[in-house]
């Protein structure tokens, strides 16, 4: 026998000599106990509201009663992954969920729940584990119990009565080394036995969990195709900033620092042929305004950028000055108890600005709301106006750039604009 085969083999012994002793096996017996009784939990109460869910469904009170045994049953789908992880150490993904569309009716909404595929998996699953759990459960009490028996017969074999105990052999009694080595044995064979039996029905159970609960390969593929979808709106959206930078730069900023150059020089020219001083100042005037200007507008296109006072001070404060610099009054509501994510911060911040420019631009408000504030799932940005109405994207009143730079997050954009009425604009940019 080889070295390297000695020591693979000796590997091997040791692991299964050990593995009694080792933290897993008693982790894995504790979750095949606790499989039955889950099981026995979620078939009931599965069981119970479905039946009378789909008894009752021509009435349609059967259909809120499924939707929400739906509902519950994803819950208990994440609990169990949740469990795996604890006990098992096994890491079972939870399925990528589809990003929230557009408020939709409560029937259409109630529709696609009852049509979820992911949720009727998990429902399948949690339905599974009662014949699963009972053979986990079995496994692991039988096995178990007939080590601790056989390790322990010799302890304790006399305090059973003859005529009570007969399903080994006549009397239960320990008369010779052949017996001892029989009962003990069994004892040994079983608890090393045991830790790997129970394993296997671990496994098949891990594998049933990866099947229904864990991510499909649909799934995922969907979910990669939204993420090439959201990382191509990114690069668009970039695109489209850098080439408004450098239109700003080059139909403001640079224009005013060529006239500037311009006049010092027409300056410097008078200067140097004797001309009217006063001419010569003028110039020079006319050249301080135009170096004043360029300042001015190369300061607000790095506020546009990213604005100091969003850093230092937060979405409520730099929301406060986009509100101030409004030539139109602007009611400010902001509900923000912890500051989201810098990108998510930023992303919000230039969203409000630009619905505000576009209000103010195009559809002439007497008013405008604009709000902020953290929900269960995230951030959400409001901006509502009461003027002309009528928005839309084919039209270039910028809600397309609005669209991609929240679809590049993973957001949600809803726009309302109805013509005379006013325009509503609802951004929704996750924060987890």
């Amino acid at each position: 026998m080889s070295a390297r085969l000695r020591e693979v083999y000796g590997g091997a012994m040791k692991t299964f000599l050990t593995e009694p002793f080792r933290l897993r096996t008693w982790r894995e017996a504790l979750w095949a106990v606790l499989a039955l009784a889950i099981g026995v939990a979620w078939f009931t109460i599965l069981v119970t509201l479905l039946s009378t869910g789909f008894a009752l469904a021509i009435t349609l009170v059967g259909v809120p009663i499924v939707a929400a045994t739906l509902v519950l049953a994803d819950y208990g789908a994440k609990g169990e992954r949740a469990l795996a992880r604890a006990l098992l150490g096994a890491d079972v993904p939870e399925p990528p969920r589809a990003p929230a569309g557009a408020p939709e009716p409560i029937l259409r909404r109630a529709l696609h729940l009852l049509t979820n595929e992911r949720r009727w998996r998990s429902v399948v699953y949690l339905l599974l584990l009662f014949p699963l759990g009972l053979l986990e459960f079995l496994a692991a009490v039988i096995g178990w119990s007939i080590a601790l028996a056989g390790l322990t017969w010799p302890l304790w074999w006399w305090a059973v009565p003859d005529a009570d105990a007969d399903f080994l052999w006549d009397g239960n009694r320990l008369d010779n080394p052949w017996e001892y080595a029989l009962v003990l044995g069994t004892g040994v064979a079983a608890a090393l036995v045991t830790p790997w039996l129970v394993r296997a029905t671990v496994l098949l159970h891990l594998a049933l969990m990866r099947a229904l609960v864990g991510p499909t390969r649909r799934e995922l593929e969907r979910a990669a195709e939204r993420a090439a979808g959201e990382r191509d709106q990114a690069v668009a959206t970039v695109a489209r900033d850098r080439r408004e930078i450098e239109r700003d730069l080059h139909d403001g900023a640079q224009a005013r620092l060529v006239a500037l150059g311009v006049d010092l020089d027409r300056a410097r020219t008078r200067l140097e042929q004797g001309g009217e001083h006063e001419e010569a100042i003028e110039l020079v005037r006319s050249a301080q305004e135009q170096a004043r200007t360029a300042l001015a507008e190369i300061r607000d296109l790095a506020r546009g950028l990213h604005p100091g006072i969003l850093t230092d001070r937060g979405l409520d404060a730099a929301l406060s000055a986009l509100a101030a610099r409004s030539a139109v009054p602007v009611t400010l509501t902001v509900d923000i108890d912890e500051r989201p994510p810098a990108e998510i911060e930023a992303a919000a911040y230039f969203i409000a600005s630009e619905a505000l420019t576009n209000a103010n631009r195009h559809a002439n408000p007497s008013s405008i709301h604009l709000g902020a504030r953290r929900e269960a799932d995230g951030l959400v940005v409001e901006v509502a106006d009461d003027g002309s109405g009528g928005a839309s994207e084919e039209r270039g009143t910028g809600i397309a750039g609005l669209r991609e730079r929240v679809g590049s997050l993973g957001g949600r954009l809803d726009v309302t604009s109805i013509p005379g009425a006013g325009t509503t604009l609802v951004a929704r940019l996750p924060c987890g």
